[in-house]
Protein backbone atom coordinates (compact mmCIF):
# COMPACT_ATOMS: atom_id res chain seq x y z
CA UNK A 1 0.00 0.00 0.00
CA UNK A 2 1.31 3.49 -0.87
CA UNK A 3 2.36 5.79 1.36
CA UNK A 4 -0.09 8.54 2.40
CA UNK A 5 1.11 12.33 2.63
CA UNK A 6 1.61 13.28 6.80
CA UNK A 7 2.11 9.21 7.45
CA UNK A 8 -1.64 9.30 7.85
CA UNK A 9 -2.56 5.61 9.20
CA UNK A 10 -4.70 3.97 6.35
CA UNK A 11 -7.57 3.34 9.13
CA UNK A 12 -7.52 7.12 10.08
CA UNK A 13 -8.05 7.49 6.01
CA UNK A 14 -10.95 5.13 5.93
CA UNK A 15 -13.05 6.79 9.27
CA UNK A 16 -12.31 9.52 7.14
CA UNK A 17 -13.55 8.87 4.28
CA UNK A 18 -16.98 7.37 6.29
CA UNK A 19 -17.47 10.32 8.17
CA UNK A 20 -17.58 12.13 4.90
CA UNK A 21 -19.65 9.92 2.67
CA UNK A 22 -21.99 8.96 5.46
CA UNK A 23 -20.93 5.05 4.68
CA UNK A 24 -20.10 3.83 7.92
CA UNK A 25 -19.40 0.72 6.37
CA UNK A 26 -16.72 2.07 4.56
CA UNK A 27 -13.50 -0.24 3.68
CA UNK A 28 -10.39 0.79 1.71
CA UNK A 29 -8.98 -1.51 -0.85
CA UNK A 30 -6.16 0.39 -2.66
CA UNK A 31 -4.88 3.64 -2.65
CA UNK A 32 -2.81 5.55 -4.86
CA UNK A 33 -1.11 9.01 -4.27
CA UNK A 34 0.56 10.96 -7.18
CA UNK A 35 2.30 14.38 -7.14
CA UNK A 36 0.45 17.03 -8.12
CA UNK A 37 2.44 18.56 -11.68
CA UNK A 38 2.53 21.85 -10.24
CA UNK A 39 5.57 24.69 -9.35
CA UNK A 40 5.09 25.60 -5.56
CA UNK A 41 6.22 29.08 -4.89
CA UNK A 42 5.13 29.55 -0.96
CA UNK A 43 6.93 28.24 1.85
CA UNK A 44 4.51 27.47 3.60
CA UNK A 45 3.20 24.58 1.08
CA UNK A 46 5.29 21.32 1.82
CA UNK A 47 3.80 19.54 -1.31
CA UNK A 48 0.73 18.80 -2.95
CA UNK A 49 -0.29 15.03 -3.68
CA UNK A 50 -3.46 13.48 -5.22
CA UNK A 51 -5.16 10.52 -3.57
CA UNK A 52 -7.08 7.94 -5.28
CA UNK A 53 -9.06 5.65 -3.08
CA UNK A 54 -10.92 2.54 -4.03
CA UNK A 55 -12.74 1.21 -1.97
CA UNK A 56 -13.68 -2.40 -1.40
CA UNK A 57 -17.05 -1.57 -2.84
CA UNK A 58 -15.78 -0.78 -5.73
CA UNK A 59 -15.97 3.49 -5.91
CA UNK A 60 -13.33 5.35 -5.84
CA UNK A 61 -13.11 8.95 -4.15
CA UNK A 62 -10.42 11.18 -5.50
CA UNK A 63 -8.76 13.99 -3.08
CA UNK A 64 -5.94 16.83 -3.39
CA UNK A 65 -3.67 16.45 -0.47
CA UNK A 66 -2.11 20.25 0.72
CA UNK A 67 0.74 19.38 3.32
CA UNK A 68 1.17 22.32 4.80
CA UNK A 69 4.65 23.72 7.34
CA UNK A 70 5.81 26.84 8.77
CA UNK A 71 7.56 28.67 6.39
CA UNK A 72 11.04 28.45 8.14
CA UNK A 73 10.87 24.62 6.90
CA UNK A 74 10.37 26.23 3.35
CA UNK A 75 12.21 28.92 2.73
CA UNK A 76 15.55 28.73 0.55
CA UNK A 77 18.68 28.02 2.42
CA UNK A 78 20.55 30.30 1.43
CA UNK A 79 19.01 33.12 3.28
CA UNK A 80 20.50 34.28 6.80
CA UNK A 81 18.93 32.34 9.91
CA UNK A 82 17.87 35.87 11.16
CA UNK A 83 15.95 36.36 7.63
CA UNK A 84 14.37 33.30 8.47
CA UNK A 85 13.43 34.07 11.78
CA UNK A 86 11.98 37.02 11.11
CA UNK A 87 10.32 35.62 7.45
CA UNK A 88 8.44 32.72 9.58
CA UNK A 89 7.05 35.28 12.10
CA UNK A 90 5.06 37.12 9.42
CA UNK A 91 4.10 34.40 7.03
CA UNK A 92 0.93 32.60 8.05
CA UNK A 93 1.20 29.22 7.77
CA UNK A 94 -2.54 26.88 9.14
CA UNK A 95 -4.44 30.37 7.87
CA UNK A 96 -6.28 28.10 5.31
CA UNK A 97 -7.31 25.83 8.23
CA UNK A 98 -8.19 28.60 10.72
CA UNK A 99 -10.72 29.73 7.73
CA UNK A 100 -12.31 26.50 8.54
CA UNK A 101 -13.91 27.74 12.11
CA UNK A 102 -15.55 31.21 9.82
CA UNK A 103 -18.42 31.49 8.03
CA UNK A 104 -16.64 31.56 4.82
CA UNK A 105 -18.18 27.91 3.78
CA UNK A 106 -21.85 29.85 4.11
CA UNK A 107 -21.17 33.20 2.35
CA UNK A 108 -19.98 31.61 -0.66
CA UNK A 109 -23.08 32.52 -4.11
CA UNK A 110 -23.83 30.30 -5.98
CA UNK A 111 -21.35 29.69 -8.83
CA UNK A 112 -18.46 29.99 -6.33
CA UNK A 113 -17.41 27.07 -3.71
CA UNK A 114 -14.79 26.78 -1.11
CA UNK A 115 -13.09 22.93 -1.61
CA UNK A 116 -14.89 20.18 0.33
CA UNK A 117 -12.95 19.56 3.14
CA UNK A 118 -12.55 15.48 4.01
CA UNK A 119 -10.09 15.98 7.00
CA UNK A 120 -7.80 18.16 8.57
CA UNK A 121 -4.51 16.21 10.23
CA UNK A 122 -2.12 18.13 12.54
CA UNK A 123 1.50 16.14 12.28
CA UNK A 124 3.28 17.91 14.98
CA UNK A 125 2.78 22.04 16.24
CA UNK A 126 4.10 23.34 12.90
CA UNK A 127 2.93 20.86 10.25
CA UNK A 128 -0.54 19.69 8.92
CA UNK A 129 -2.39 17.96 5.77
CA UNK A 130 -5.73 19.60 4.67
CA UNK A 131 -7.45 16.64 2.49
CA UNK A 132 -9.90 17.76 0.10
CA UNK A 133 -11.56 16.66 -2.36
CA UNK A 134 -10.62 17.04 -5.88
CA UNK A 135 -12.32 19.15 -8.17
CA UNK A 136 -11.35 17.72 -11.02
CA UNK A 137 -10.96 21.07 -13.61
CA UNK A 138 -11.85 21.43 -17.02
CA UNK A 139 -8.43 21.43 -19.63
CA UNK A 140 -10.78 24.30 -21.18
CA UNK A 141 -8.93 27.79 -21.85
CA UNK A 142 -9.70 30.26 -19.26
CA UNK A 143 -11.94 33.20 -21.06
CA UNK A 144 -12.59 36.54 -20.47
CA UNK A 145 -16.47 35.52 -20.15
CA UNK A 146 -14.93 33.36 -16.79
CA UNK A 147 -12.90 36.80 -15.40
CA UNK A 148 -16.52 38.55 -15.58
CA UNK A 149 -18.36 35.75 -13.80
CA UNK A 150 -15.52 35.31 -10.95
CA UNK A 151 -15.11 39.31 -10.62
CA UNK A 152 -18.79 39.15 -9.79
CA UNK A 153 -18.83 36.23 -7.74
CA UNK A 154 -15.87 37.46 -5.52
CA UNK A 155 -17.36 40.87 -5.49
CA UNK A 156 -20.70 39.34 -4.07
CA UNK A 157 -18.30 37.17 -1.37
CA UNK A 158 -16.65 40.23 -0.36
CA UNK A 159 -19.86 41.95 0.57
CA UNK A 160 -21.65 39.15 2.39
CA UNK A 161 -18.42 38.78 4.59
CA UNK A 162 -18.21 42.50 5.62
CA UNK A 163 -19.05 41.80 8.93
CA UNK A 164 -17.19 38.66 9.54
CA UNK A 165 -14.32 37.86 11.49
CA UNK A 166 -11.06 36.94 9.58
CA UNK A 167 -8.26 34.74 10.81
CA UNK A 168 -5.27 36.47 12.14
CA UNK A 169 -3.04 37.82 10.09
CA UNK A 170 0.74 38.66 11.07
CA UNK A 171 0.73 42.41 11.04
CA UNK A 172 -2.91 42.66 10.96
CA UNK A 173 -3.47 41.55 7.50
CA UNK A 174 -2.03 40.85 4.32
CA UNK A 175 -1.29 44.33 2.68
CA UNK A 176 0.75 45.78 5.49
CA UNK A 177 2.74 42.08 5.59
CA UNK A 178 3.47 42.27 1.72
CA UNK A 179 4.84 46.23 1.41
CA UNK A 180 6.97 45.68 4.47
CA UNK A 181 8.44 42.44 3.81
CA UNK A 182 8.23 41.46 -0.25
CA UNK A 183 8.52 45.36 -1.21
CA UNK A 184 10.33 47.74 1.36
CA UNK A 185 12.80 44.85 2.80
CA UNK A 186 13.29 42.73 -0.30
CA UNK A 187 12.31 44.52 -3.97
CA UNK A 188 13.04 48.46 -2.96
CA UNK A 189 16.92 47.96 -2.14
CA UNK A 190 17.48 45.96 -5.12
CA UNK A 191 15.05 48.28 -7.50
CA UNK A 192 17.66 50.79 -6.16
CA UNK A 193 20.69 48.90 -6.60
CA UNK A 194 23.30 49.75 -9.30
CA UNK A 195 24.50 46.28 -9.64
CA UNK A 196 20.82 44.95 -10.33
CA UNK A 197 21.14 47.36 -13.79
CA UNK A 198 24.03 46.08 -14.32
CA UNK A 199 23.19 42.29 -14.04
CA UNK A 200 23.17 40.89 -17.70
CA UNK A 201 19.33 39.73 -17.47
CA UNK A 202 18.41 43.62 -16.24
CA UNK A 203 20.55 45.79 -18.53
CA UNK A 204 18.44 45.27 -21.39
CA UNK A 205 15.53 46.85 -19.67
CA UNK A 206 17.40 49.16 -17.91
CA UNK A 207 14.35 51.53 -19.43
CA UNK A 208 12.47 50.62 -16.07
CA UNK A 209 14.50 52.26 -14.15
CA UNK A 210 13.21 55.49 -13.49
CA UNK A 211 9.72 54.88 -13.35
CA UNK A 212 10.34 52.00 -10.86
CA UNK A 213 12.83 54.50 -8.76
CA UNK A 214 10.05 57.05 -8.83
CA UNK A 215 7.31 54.25 -7.65
CA UNK A 216 9.58 53.48 -4.76
CA UNK A 217 9.50 57.49 -3.79
CA UNK A 218 5.98 57.24 -3.87
CA UNK A 219 5.17 54.40 -1.80
CA UNK A 220 4.07 56.16 1.18
CA UNK A 221 1.60 57.83 0.36
CA UNK A 222 0.33 55.28 -2.06
CA UNK A 223 -0.29 52.83 0.70
CA UNK A 224 -1.75 55.89 3.08
CA UNK A 225 -4.62 56.39 0.29
CA UNK A 226 -5.13 52.82 -0.39
CA UNK A 227 -5.30 51.98 3.72
CA UNK A 228 -8.42 54.61 3.58
CA UNK A 229 -10.54 52.98 1.06
CA UNK A 230 -13.25 50.34 2.53
CA UNK A 231 -11.62 47.10 3.60
CA UNK A 232 -13.54 43.93 3.10
CA UNK A 233 -12.47 40.59 3.64
CA UNK A 234 -10.94 39.26 0.33
CA UNK A 235 -9.68 35.37 -0.86
CA UNK A 236 -6.14 37.80 -1.18
CA UNK A 237 -5.32 35.34 -4.34
CA UNK A 238 -7.62 34.30 -6.95
CA UNK A 239 -5.63 34.10 -10.01
CA UNK A 240 -7.39 31.78 -12.25
CA UNK A 241 -5.11 29.08 -11.62
CA UNK A 242 -6.58 29.40 -7.95
CA UNK A 243 -10.17 29.66 -9.49
CA UNK A 244 -11.14 25.79 -10.71
CA UNK A 245 -13.68 25.38 -13.14
CA UNK A 246 -15.01 21.28 -12.00
CA UNK A 247 -15.50 19.75 -15.62
CA UNK A 248 -18.63 18.13 -14.24
CA UNK A 249 -19.78 21.50 -13.17
CA UNK A 250 -18.25 24.09 -15.81
CA UNK A 251 -20.67 26.89 -14.34
CA UNK A 252 -19.06 26.59 -11.26
CA UNK A 253 -15.42 28.44 -9.74
CA UNK A 254 -13.81 26.19 -6.18
CA UNK A 255 -11.80 28.43 -5.02
CA UNK A 256 -8.47 27.63 -3.73
CA UNK A 257 -5.33 28.94 -2.11
CA UNK A 258 -7.32 30.72 0.72
CA UNK A 259 -3.40 31.26 2.50
CA UNK A 260 -3.74 35.20 2.14
CA UNK A 261 -7.41 35.70 2.86
CA UNK A 262 -7.04 38.75 4.95
CA UNK A 263 -9.27 42.65 5.09
CA UNK A 264 -8.10 44.29 2.39
CA UNK A 265 -9.05 47.61 0.21
CA UNK A 266 -11.88 47.05 -2.02
CA UNK A 267 -11.34 45.21 -5.31
CA UNK A 268 -8.26 43.64 -4.08
CA UNK A 269 -9.13 40.44 -5.73
CA UNK A 270 -9.77 42.31 -8.69
CA UNK A 271 -6.37 42.17 -9.04
CA UNK A 272 -4.83 38.53 -9.27
CA UNK A 273 -8.06 37.86 -11.30
CA UNK A 274 -7.19 39.78 -14.11
CA UNK A 275 -3.08 40.07 -13.62
CA UNK A 276 -2.36 36.74 -12.28
CA UNK A 277 -2.00 34.81 -15.90
CA UNK A 278 0.13 37.37 -17.29
CA UNK A 279 2.41 37.47 -14.29
CA UNK A 280 2.80 33.83 -14.58
CA UNK A 281 3.40 34.23 -18.19
CA UNK A 282 0.45 32.48 -19.50
CA UNK A 283 -1.04 35.37 -21.37
CA UNK A 284 0.46 38.22 -23.37
CA UNK A 285 1.33 41.17 -21.01
CA UNK A 286 -1.56 43.01 -22.12
CA UNK A 287 -4.04 41.29 -21.57
CA UNK A 288 -5.35 42.99 -18.42
CA UNK A 289 -5.79 46.05 -19.76
CA UNK A 290 -7.86 43.90 -22.27
CA UNK A 291 -10.01 42.54 -18.78
CA UNK A 292 -9.76 45.53 -16.37
CA UNK A 293 -12.98 47.33 -17.75
CA UNK A 294 -15.27 44.36 -17.91
CA UNK A 295 -14.06 42.79 -14.68
CA UNK A 296 -14.04 46.10 -12.71
CA UNK A 297 -17.82 46.78 -13.61
CA UNK A 298 -18.69 43.28 -12.60
CA UNK A 299 -16.90 43.25 -9.62
CA UNK A 300 -19.10 46.53 -8.75
CA UNK A 301 -22.70 44.98 -9.42
CA UNK A 302 -21.56 41.95 -7.10
CA UNK A 303 -20.47 44.27 -4.51
CA UNK A 304 -24.16 46.37 -5.27
CA UNK A 305 -26.16 42.64 -5.44
CA UNK A 306 -25.38 42.19 -1.78
CA UNK A 307 -25.44 46.08 -0.41
CA UNK A 308 -21.98 47.69 -0.88
CA UNK A 309 -22.09 50.41 -3.24
CA UNK A 310 -19.33 52.08 -4.09
CA UNK A 311 -18.51 54.57 -6.94
CA UNK A 312 -17.00 53.38 -10.39
CA UNK A 313 -14.10 55.90 -9.69
CA UNK A 314 -13.43 54.94 -6.37
CA UNK A 315 -13.19 51.57 -7.29
CA UNK A 316 -10.83 51.88 -10.01
CA UNK A 317 -8.83 54.04 -7.83
CA UNK A 318 -8.06 51.38 -5.27
CA UNK A 319 -8.03 48.53 -7.81
CA UNK A 320 -5.24 50.51 -9.65
CA UNK A 321 -3.65 51.40 -6.71
CA UNK A 322 -3.48 47.67 -5.55
CA UNK A 323 -2.08 47.10 -8.92
CA UNK A 324 0.39 49.03 -8.44
CA UNK A 325 2.14 48.06 -5.16
CA UNK A 326 1.34 44.81 -5.74
CA UNK A 327 3.40 43.78 -9.05
CA UNK A 328 6.14 46.18 -10.72
CA UNK A 329 8.61 46.24 -7.95
CA UNK A 330 8.27 42.98 -7.12
CA UNK A 331 8.62 41.16 -10.29
CA UNK A 332 12.30 42.13 -11.61
CA UNK A 333 14.89 40.49 -8.91
CA UNK A 334 17.46 39.09 -11.11
CA UNK A 335 18.25 36.53 -8.52
CA UNK A 336 14.38 34.92 -9.21
CA UNK A 337 14.96 34.85 -12.90
CA UNK A 338 17.48 31.60 -13.37
CA UNK A 339 20.38 31.43 -15.69
CA UNK A 340 20.74 30.63 -18.80
CA UNK A 341 19.34 31.22 -22.16
CA UNK A 342 15.31 30.55 -20.46
CA UNK A 343 16.21 33.55 -18.01
CA UNK A 344 16.76 35.98 -21.09
CA UNK A 345 13.02 35.01 -22.45
CA UNK A 346 11.84 34.90 -18.68
CA UNK A 347 13.50 38.32 -18.25
CA UNK A 348 12.29 39.72 -21.25
CA UNK A 349 8.30 39.01 -20.30
CA UNK A 350 8.82 39.69 -16.43
CA UNK A 351 10.01 43.15 -18.40
CA UNK A 352 7.16 43.52 -20.73
CA UNK A 353 5.07 42.20 -17.83
CA UNK A 354 6.34 45.23 -15.52
CA UNK A 355 6.08 47.73 -18.25
CA UNK A 356 2.05 47.22 -18.88
CA UNK A 357 1.50 47.33 -15.52
CA UNK A 358 3.49 50.54 -14.83
CA UNK A 359 1.12 52.18 -17.77
CA UNK A 360 -2.26 50.83 -16.65
CA UNK A 361 -1.58 51.66 -13.14
CA UNK A 362 -0.54 55.23 -14.02
CA UNK A 363 -3.56 55.93 -15.23
CA UNK A 364 -4.48 56.87 -12.02
CA UNK A 365 -1.74 56.44 -9.56
CA UNK A 366 -4.00 57.19 -6.16
CA UNK A 367 -7.44 56.01 -5.26
CA UNK A 368 -10.01 58.46 -3.84
CA UNK A 369 -11.48 58.38 -0.13
CA UNK A 370 -14.81 57.50 0.08
CA UNK A 371 -16.70 59.98 1.96
CA UNK A 372 -17.45 59.02 5.58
Amino acid sequence: MTALPGGLPLDTLAADLARWTGDPGLAVAEVLVEPVAHTISAPTTARLDRVAVTTTAGATHRLVVKSLQAARHGLPPFLPPEVVAHLDTVIPWRLEIDLLGTPLRDRVPDGLRFPDVVAVHHQDDDRATLWMADAQPTAEPWTAVDTERAAHLLGRLAARRRHDPVPAFPGGDFLTAYVANQVQQWAVPRILADESWSHPLLAPHAGLRPALTALVAELPGLVDAVRACLQLPAHGDPTPMNLLRPADAPGEFVAIDWGTSTRAPVGWDVVPLVLGRAEAGLSDADEPARLLPAALAAHRDGLAAEGVDVTASELEGAVLAAVRLRYPLTSLDPGALGEGPEAVDRAARRAAFVAAVLALSGRRPTPRTPPG
